[in-house]
């Protein structure tokens, strides 16, 4: 049985947490006493079928399997709080500059959005057709809690073989 979903959302977490160290990654939403700043929380939105193969019969392997397009959605939160800071090299430069509160968040949405664009998927377990990027929203200011922050929704379509 396949298990694509948990692969794809593993290797999405895995990859931002390699592009990422000085941010948090939650796979899910944190207790309050667990949140590290700055983090980023994925949340998987829905999941289902978006196509069926004609007949829903395909020769896989030589394999006879009842064949999909399945898509999976998540929604991506960027929080950054008033002490959040990151040692950044700025593209040609030499230097290192300390990014933080707004400007911290826009450097990375920037790149969150690149790592969730260019993401390699392990080929051998998941055939990934389409990524459809929402772009960033809501991004502004809470003042009460002195929290940056900034959402996007992004959709993944895959490939399902199932057993006839």
């Amino acid at each position: 049985m396949a298990d694509y979903i948990n692969t794809i959302e593993r290797a999405i977490i895995d990859q931002l947490r390699t592009d990422f160290p000085g941010v948090t990654v939650f796979g899910q939403y944190p207790e309050p006493e667990d949140v590290k700043y700055p983090c980023i929380v994925l949340e998987q939105l829905a999941n289902g079928a978006e196509t069926q193969f004609m007949g829903q019969r395909v020769s896989f392997g030589g394999e006879a399997k009842k064949g999909e397009i399945y898509g999976a959605g998540f929604r991506f939160h960027l929080i950054v709080d008033r002490g959040s800071k990151m040692s950044i090299v700025p593209d040609g430069e030499s230097s290192t500059e300390v990014y933080k509160q707004r400007r911290l968040l826009n450097y990375i949405m920037l790149n969150v959005a690149n790592t969730l664009m260019d993401i390699v998927f392990p080929a051998a377990t998941v055939d990934i057709l389409e990524r459809h990027f929402g772009g960033w929203t809501d991004v502004g200011y809470l003042p009460s809690l002195e929290l940056w922050g900034s959402s996007c929704v992004m959709l993944i379509t895959f490939e399902n073989y199932r057993s006839l």
